[in-house]
């Protein structure tokens, strides 16, 4: 596969997307043990935020010092606040964040020895990074089990988890491009089983 940063990978990858506690962490620890080598998007958006990471100046020119701890990192609670309600500050981040998310982790899919590659990404498709996968998939999960999933996970309480999940995107149109959905009943036989189906359709 051939991205567009012109890295060519002689090698599978999935892109797994799903929103915050559909389950997409989880399918990829299945897919780890399949042999498959996961990367999380949601880490590397940590990573480039950081002091002398490639998003980090752009960032603190656009928001402004305001953002910043005492220590001088991106303050993550207060960059939320400043994005939170407001979907063009979003975008703008966003549009930052993401090409470096991308070409990080198209660097670290070449570089592992391993020929199968999992990258775990809620924004997935928003991002673009779906355009250098092989196949997409999409892990859905109840309402009611990614509210206490994200409750459970983040220790929020339930109208914080509300809150965030109100903010979330809507999934639907992303089945159309899907090479499978994955529903996360809370069963982790379930969901292995469905994995090992999903890969068996496609020869894998």
């Amino acid at each position: 596969m051939k991205g567009q940063t012109g890295l060519k990978l002689n090698k599978f990858i999935l892109g797994v997307t799903g929103n915050s506690g559909s389950g997409k962490t989880t399918v990829c620890k299945i897919l780890q043990g399949m042999d498959f080598h996961a990367i999380d998007c949601d880490v590397l958006a940590h990573t480039v935020m950081l002091p002398g990471q490639q998003a980090y100046n752009k960032i603190v020119e656009t928001f402004g010092l305001d953002i910043l701890a005492n220590s001088g990192e991106i303050d993550r609670k207060k960059m939320g606040t400043v994005i939170f309600s407001d979907v063009n500050k979003r975008s703008t981040l966003e549009s930052i964040v993401h090409p470096a998310v991308i070409e990080m982790a198209l660097h670290e899919a070449a570089a592992t020895d391993c020929n199968h590659i999992a990258i775990d990404a809620v924004l997935l498709v928003e991002s673009g990074l779906h355009h250098h996968c092989d196949a997409v998939w999409l892990v859905t999960a109840s309402e009611d089990q990614r509210l206490s999933r994200i409750i459970a996970r983040d220790g929020l309480s339930q109208e914080a988890a509300q809150a965030r999940m109100r903010n979330q995107r809507d999934t639907s149109h992303i089945e159309t491009i899907a090479q499978a959905v994955i529903v996360n009943y809370g069963d982790l036989e379930s969901l292995q089983k469905q994995v090992k189906s999903a890969l068996q359709k496609r020869g894998e």
